[in-house]
């Protein structure tokens, strides 16, 4: 039986393979949104064609309580692992404009915080988010499917702010924790999928109202013009960085399965 760091190397799609059909990403879209915690909308025939093309395919769907989501794929000749370390590895940071601080942390799963410091005369926007890895799918999917979801937890932002009152948050004073208005919707997920011949599909998506006067739609349509940026970025990095960068001595990260990924070979 072929070690994990071989298993990784064998799950690298072999040079010239070919990319999935629209067929292929159709039929593995509708595996995944019969078990994701999340489901995502299904494209149509024409964002699929798009998808298969090596587009970022971005969507934003109206929900039945009448927020907006924006959905965003990207279909890849990169390993899922890598994707997930390029998104989970804890040497990559987090926003360059946000403070954020973890309120507690389990072995799958992690509480939160961030503050988004918005220029005037905008106020700052503050949330606290629980975040966790579906392990069961992963493991129920055979590994084909991880799933990072996350939703606002705003029963923990007493802890946080006692935690900034200590002086534990670097950057954040008490006063500007105070100021700052509570995003009254954040959840979302992202997901790493197997697809035929090594190839993986990323989905990120997000429901996000940062609430005071700005129109979710203004939100969502700036998150839809960063979106193709962001998943090239990751893209980028999963491809050309995590395997020079996850090697070694490098601190394990672990995945959503629940098992540490092994150093890349």
């Amino acid at each position: 039986m072929p070690t994990p760091a071989l298993l990784i190397a064998l799950g690298a799609p072999a040079a010239g393979a070919a990319a999935p059909t629209p067929a292929e990403l159709a039929e593995v879209l509708g595996r995944f949104n019969a078990v994701a915690h999340f489901p995502v909308p299904t494209p149509s025939a024409t964002q699929l064609q798009a998808l298969a093309g090596g587009e970022v395919l971005r969507m934003v769907e109206r929900r039945d309580d009448g927020n907006l989501r924006l959905v965003a794929m990207l279909a890849s000749p990169i390993p899922k692992v890598n994707t997930w370390l390029a998104t989970q590895d804890p040497h990559y940071g987090g926003e360059d404009d946000a403070i954020e601080t973890n309120v507690r942390l389990g072995r799958h799963w992690g509480v939160w915080y961030a503050l988004l410091d918005l220029p005037r005369p905008f106020e700052d926007r503050h949330w606290v988010i629980k975040s966790w890895d579906n392990v069961e799918l992963a493991k129920s999917s055979g590994g084909a499917i991880w799933e990072h979801p996350w939703a606002l937890k705003a029963a923990e932002l007493p802890a946080v702010r006692q935690k900034v009152a200590d002086g534990k948050v670097p950057g954040l004073t008490l006063a500007t924790f105070d100021a700052a208005v509570l995003t009254p919707v954040n959840e979302g997920a992202m997901a790493m999928l197997d697809l035929p011949r090594g190839h993986s599909l990323f989905i990120y998506h997000a429901t996000t109202d940062i609430g005071g006067a700005v129109p979710q739609r203004l939100v969502v349509e700036y998150v839809r013009s960063k979106a193709e940026q962001n998943l090239r970025r990751i893209e980028a990095r999963a491809r050309d960085d995590v395997p020079k960068h996850y090697r070694g001595a490098h601190p394990p990260v672990r995945g959503c399965d629940g098992a540490d990924v092994p150093p890349m070979p």
